[in-house]
């Protein structure tokens, strides 16, 4: 009986290179594409989020007839301390009940109100939140925007405090853009109110004489790591000659190198690393120049300065209206002269963009 004999084919070493390039060409090919898809969701989700906040802010004023504060005093409205009227917490605070985080809400509430009288949370950054105050240590999705990486994590700051992705807006006003014109003593620098969110009061939207679908009431960060470096998104830079008798936004847009600024950052930059707390420069934002500029204080890392609207987005950043409109705004937008002295009424000299931040500046604006 003779045997009968199989050729046994198979893949020549040549055959699975090519394939093995060709999967790799396919692969290339694909990944940018599923990157870009990846970016489009997590955009939508941050466009949602401020359209979110854009809607509580016409639901408190609905409740209370009233904007929700810049930067207050929480749980009484009308509470001074000390003769001051510039309070510690800022405008999401005031919207939790309104983005469904009541419970959130009355827990923080809870740590003010009994200790009103020796005022205890004047200032609560002093303290460690997760003893002392663990709801400010919460992880509050609604303020978060996923292209940031950082967002789920608690703040480098010592707090271990809960970020927050989106700002308030302080309008084109700079100095002095933090505290209320009450509590500023040099006339030059009674300049707070230039936005629809006022710092230490709660006014009515007849305020915003420039129409709610002209006016801008939040925009984005990018956090903060905390460790300096020259990167110009999520950093803070000390620039004092924005200050020359009047403030003035220029210096600050000259440190910008690409995406570096020209010195390094300070290292004790809150900047979206707490969601709690009302300070410009932390939870603010004003609209003197174009989207992903530096972010750069006056003289130091917790007072006046320009707070720059920042976002991981290709191109620009997404800013809510008053109306509850959600629009994207480019870097490129019309900013005016930068080495324009601030004003404290009429146009802004800051283009639109000024222009959709300024209230009461007889504007419209069209993007």
């Amino acid at each position: 009986m003779f045997a009968t004999s199989k050729n046994r084919q198979g893949f020549t070493l040549v055959e699975l290179l090519v394939v093995i390039a060709i999967i790799g060409i396919l692969i290339g090919l694909l990944l940018p594409a599923v990157q870009a898809a990846r970016e489009a969701a997590r955009r939508m989700q941050c466009t949602n989020n401020l359209k979110q906040l854009g809607l509580a802010v016409q639901n408190y004023h609905d409740a209370n007839n009233g904007l929700p504060a810049a930067r207050a005093f929480f749980g009484r409205s009308t509470y001074i301390h000390n003769g001051s009227k510039t309070g510690p917490f800022g405008t999401v605070m005031f919207l939790l009940p309104y983005i469904e985080q009541g419970p959130l809400y009355t827990e923080i509430v809870s740590y003010t109100e009994p200790n009103y009288a020796n005022g205890q949370l004047q200032h609560p950054w002093n303290g460690n939140f997760k003893d002392l105050y663990p709801a400010l240590c919460s992880v509050v999705p609604p303020f978060l925007c996923p292209s940031d990486g950082l967002s789920k994590q608690l703040s480098t700051d010592g707090h271990q405090s809960g970020r927050c992705n989106y700002m308030s807006s302080r309008g084109d006003s700079m100095w002095n853009n933090n505290r209320h014109p009450d509590d500023e003593g040099d006339a030059r620098a009674k300049t707070a109110h230039r936005g629809c969110f006022w710092i230490g009061e709660f006014p009515n939207m007849s305020i915003v004489v420039d129409g709610t679908s002209n006016t801008v009431t939040f925009s984005e960060c990018v956090s903060a790591t905390g460790t300096g470096g020259r990167s110009i998104k999520g950093n803070l830079f000390q620039e004092s000659s924005m200050y020359n008798g009047n403030s003035r936004p220029g210096p600050c847009l000259a440190l910008k190198a690409g995406t570096e600024a020209t010195k390094d950052a300070l290292t004790a930059n809150w900047r979206g690393q707490r969601f709690a707390d009302g300070q410009v420069l932390v939870q603010g934002f004003n609209t003197v120049l174009p989207p992903n500029s530096p972010n750069c204080s006056y003289g130091g890392d917790s007072v006046w300065g320009v707070a720059a609207a920042q976002s991981n987005h290709s191109g620009g950043v997404n800013a809510a209206m008053l109306d509850g409109s959600v629009r994207f705004v480019s870097e490129t937008i019309d900013c005016g002269d930068a080495y324009s002295n601030a004003v404290t009424g009429g146009k802004s000299p800051y283009g639109v963009w000024g222009a959709m931040g300024s209230a009461q500046g007889g504007e419209t604006t069209s993007l």
